[in-house]
């Protein structure tokens, strides 16, 4: 999954961009809160699964 598609994903569930990083955006969803990196590659499984996991969608 590219970060574009997650972005359109958890917004969909009522996350909203908190701040900008450096290299990443933050995203808030009351208190939960997730890292997406700013990049046009597929996110590594792994990484995709914890995020998954943080935002409460799986």
């Amino acid at each position: 999954m590219k970060p574009s598609e997650f972005v359109r994903l958890i917004k969909k569930n009522g996350f909203a961009l908190d701040h900008h990083g450096t290299r990443h955006d933050f995203y808030r969803n009351g208190d939960r809160l997730v890292m997406v990196e700013r990049h046009t590659k597929d996110i590594k499984p792994k990484t995709l699964a914890k995020m998954m996991r943080d935002t409460g969608l799986k």
